[in-house]
């Protein structure tokens, strides 16, 4: 198991089913996409970082092997989302699936609309002009 760093890039051009977004909030989330591997996959990674658990003082049991791994991934995976704002669908993406908010930062390239812009401000004006603490 290589200790590459590797970007994956995924786009709302590439969600071509909204499945797709289940497997990208449970690898924000936990690091993980559940059952990703057959059991024979999972026994082979688990023999080839043995050695590496052992080499780290770490007790070279099955769990301890796979967290291992698992670990080494999140370490080595960066993921990038880049999605549009306009309209409802990233607001209704981020409510079903929560990973893309916690296990994200949002980061706005290009200027909001100006219908964005008064929406924020009335908000905040409306509330004597002070905002709320988180």
């Amino acid at each position: 198991v290589e200790k590459k760093k590797v970007t994956f890039l995924f786009t709302d051009a590439h969600v071509a089913e909204e499945g797709f977004l289940e497997l990208i909030n449970n690898i924000l989330a936990s690091g993980m996409v559940p059952a990703l591997y057959a059991d024979e996959e999972k026994e082979a990674i688990i023999g080839s970082v043995r050695p590496e658990v052992q080499k780290a003082g770490l007790v070279p049991n099955r769990e301890t092997c796979w967290s291992f791994f698992v670990n080494r991934c999140a370490d080595n995976l960066h993921v990038v989302l880049a999605m549009s704002p306009v309209g409802d669908k990233l607001r209704t993406r981020c409510r079903n699936f929560p990973g893309l908010v916690n296990g994200t930062v949002i980061d706005w390239f290009l200027p909001w609309p100006e219908q964005a812009l008064l929406a924020v401000a009335s908000v905040f004006l409306s509330e004597g002009g002070h905002a709320k603490a988180a």
